[in-house]
């Protein structure tokens, strides 16, 4: 089951090195469906999985569009709201990929209200996995984690961005939740939101970051299962239970906590002039990892999976390559690629760091 938002994107990349505000810049647009939630849904449904996606939508046109988008999708939990307008969001990015600005008209995501989601509590109470964004209000992230903790249900939190990433963490929702999968800054957020000291300023050497990044996930370790710290262009940095020389991705039936430590798998090289879209990197290479996960493959095939998802949505037009499938993303298939070893980091229990 997968909940949160859905939207009609517009991406406007200019064609200059730097883009001058206040004036018109030269530029293509490019309209797609995105939400973090539909990313995600979506990523599943290309690779074998079909989650019930519950979310909301207007009554319009946009809306029309995108459910007839997104037909290889289960999307019966999809509410159509009369009185509400479809979810867009535009994106300005600048000639080497990077976002200068966002504006979105979300307004329709407080409708997926925990009433709304109770419908399908069942559906939920049965899942393997409930994968929740922040876009959606945090009286039903409040309800779907304590419905994980009655019946056990193993929760991913997408933070969205910086502002959204604190919801879980206003209450003990957090303490239920399994996996998240933030970025350095959201990260930082979840922590300061719990009262935990952060950095003022984010790194910016590799070295660094990492270190902050392994730093800033141990206390949330206390109670989630795993982090996926997301690091854009250098990769991704994965934080949980040390098992056999590699990190356990899998859900762990008893809640004994063991040695935990970090490991860092470097992004695979896109050049500028490749990279179409960045709004749904992420929420490809999450999407692509729980795939993983679902089907029991081992760690490192997951996040290579998770790469090579991520790869596809840079280079396509779509936050989610319609190209994306299974073999797309199987390591074994793809025999160009050669494929670094990952930086083991032991995090220790004082929250010292040694590389």
């Amino acid at each position: 089951v997968v909940i949160g938002g859905i939207n009609v994107d517009f991406i406007a990349k200019g064609k200059t090195k730097e883009l001058q505000f206040g004036q018109t810049n030269p530029g293509s647009v490019v309209q797609s469906f995105g939400g973090v939630g539909r990313n995600i849904a979506d990523s599943l449904s290309r690779l074998g999985h079909k989650p019930l996606f519950i979310s909301a939508t207007g009554a319009d046109a946009n809306g029309d569009a995108e459910l007839n988008y997104c037909k290889h999708m289960n999307t019966s939990g999809v509410a159509r709201l009369d009185m509400h307008a479809t979810a867009t969001y535009c994106a300005v990015i600048n000639e080497n990929g990077e976002l200068s600005l966002g504006l979105g008209d979300m307004d329709i995501h407080q409708e997926i209200t925990e009433r709304y989601v109770s419908q399908f509590e069942r559906q939920i109470s049965s899942a393997p996995l409930v994968c929740l964004d922040g876009n959606i209000p945090i009286s039903t992230i409040n309800y779907v984690c304590l419905l994980a903790k009655k019946h056990n249900i193993n929760v991913w939190f997408e933070p969205t961005d910086k502002e959204k990433a604190r919801k879980p963490f206003l209450s003990d929702a957090w303490k239920f939740l399994s996996y998240s999968s933030p970025n350095l800054a959201e990260l930082c957020i979840m922590n300061k939101t719990l009262g935990i000291s952060t950095p003022d300023e984010l790194p910016n050497t590799l070295d660094e970051i990492l270190k902050a990044a392994a730093a800033l996930s141990r206390p949330l370790l206390e109670h989630l299962h795993c982090l996926v710290v997301t690091l854009g262009p250098h990769g991704v940095l994965l934080c949980g239970e040390h098992e056999a020389g590699t990190i356990n991705l899998q859900p762990r039936k008893l809640k004994k906590r063991k040695q935990i430590c970090a490991l860092h798998y470097p992004a695979m090289t896109v050049t500028p002039e490749e990279i179409l879209n960045v709004s749904g990197a992420g929420d490809s290479l999450a999407g692509a990892l729980i795939a993983g996960i679902l089907q029991g493959k081992d760690t490192d095939t997951c996040v290579q999976m998770g790469l090579l998802a991520a790869r596809m949505s840079l280079s396509s037009p779509h936050p989610i390559s319609p190209m994306l499938t299974l073999d797309s993303v199987d390591p074994n298939k793809i025999q160009t690629q050669k494929w670094q070893k990952p930086t083991f980091v032991k995090i220790d229990q004082d929250s010292g760091i040694h590389f």
